[in-house]
């Protein structure tokens, strides 16, 4: 937790802070110096932020460069996903081999991978 009874000194530039701070990651921040790690953009206290290496990073920036991309569409998945042989996966953009229609969430235990890696539903 930060210190707020002594000087109040900033984690990015090391210098006091004299007024207006921000509180993130556990630690003060001058409201410029609270920036992205990878696009140094400022990340403004209301928007959502990650952590990497002590440092905040913005939400474009955590899906551009951190998240799983799609072995499909390549695009960032962000929640739940099919995973094969360390390939991730929409639901959406896997469709079954047999009838061609593509997956839902719902049906997760109702796939099958078959041995050449093709998904194909249980019932097909």
């Amino acid at each position: 937790m930060a210190d707020t009874t002594g000087p109040k000194i900033c984690e990015a530039c090391k210098e006091v802070i004299p007024n207006h701070w921000v509180t993130g990651l556990d630690k003060l921040w001058h409201q410029d110096c609270f920036c992205c790690g990878v696009c140094k953009r400022v990340v403004d206290a209301k928007e959502t932020f990650y952590e990497k290496d002590g440092r905040p990073v913005c939400h474009r920036c955590q899906t551009k460069n951190f998240v799983e991309k799609c072995g499909v569409c390549q695009e960032p998945i962000i929640g739940t996903r099919l995973i094969y042989q360390d390939v991730h996966y929409h639901y959406t953009c896997v469709n079954c081999k047999k009838c061609g229609q593509p997956f839902k969430e719902e049906q997760h235990d109702s796939i099958k991978i078959l041995e050449n890696g093709d998904f194909v539903h249980d019932k097909c």
